[in-house]
């Protein structure tokens, strides 16, 4: 029960922070944990734009600690699993990779990189 927790932390998408029905967990923390979120993490930040972060995170700020607008420091900026795992994959990758014909086929939309790729890496 969310009553019985020490510490609750809401996740929100930086590609959800147009949208609206985001900005209803704060209610929802408040009511399951009679408190405030203690901090947000934000995910896919390897997906948004970088241009207006310091906005992004003032939005999420506000949203939560509406009397703490310039405290972004609860908001927990981090990238997305696929974006971690794409860096993974460059990052072990970057010394040798198959030719592309290895892992190309014309006649199908998706490329069977993994084994190719992993292949190559030892």
């Amino acid at each position: 029960m969310a009553s019985d927790s020490n510490v609750i932390v809401p996740i929100v998408s930086f590609k959800e922070i147009p949208r609206s029905d985001w900005k209803r967990l704060p209610e929802f923390v408040a009511r399951g944990f009679n408190g405030r979120a203690n901090a947000v993490v934000c995910t896919h930040l390897d997906q948004v734009s970088q241009d207006n972060m310091d906005e992004q995170l003032r939005i999420v700020t506000r949203t939560f600690w509406p009397k703490d607008v310039w405290n972004t420091n609860r908001v927990i900026p981090c990238s997305s699993l696929m974006g971690l795992s794409a860096r993974d994959l460059l990052d072990k990758s970057s010394m040798t990779k198959p030719p592309f014909e290895a892992i190309w086929n014309k006649q199908v939309v998706g490329y069977h990189v993994r084994g190719p790729l992993f292949n190559s890496l030892r």
